[in-house]
């Protein structure tokens, strides 16, 4: 996984890039929330609940070259945008 940018604590938005060839990409996803968050990847709930294999097929087919899809859903106070191409961009949600 690849930091692309992070925003500043006013915007409370980053940007990761994804290793779309790992077979786990929502473990991923965990582990960016658990990163900027501050704790451990187990002490979130698990996020199969909120996406259920979404981000798998995201990276599945039809190949990014011939698709431009993207996911959005919230998890553990965050709204969560994957693009077919890898980039997830976290947004922190307003209390």
């Amino acid at each position: 996984m690849t930091e692309l940018t992070n925003g500043t604590a006013d915007d409370g938005v980053t940007r990761r890039r994804l290793d779309t060839d790992k077979e786990d990409p929502e473990a991923q996803l965990v582990e960016v929330i658990a990163d900027i968050d501050g704790v451990e990847s187990t002490d979130l709930a698990p996020i199969y609940r909120r996406i259920d294999g979404l981000i798998d097929s995201l990276f599945s087919s039809p190949s990014p070259v011939e698709a431009n899809a993207h996911v959005t859903f919230s998890y553990e106070g965050y709204r969560i945008r994957v693009h077919q191409n890898g980039t997830a961009t976290v947004r922190e949600l307003s209390a």
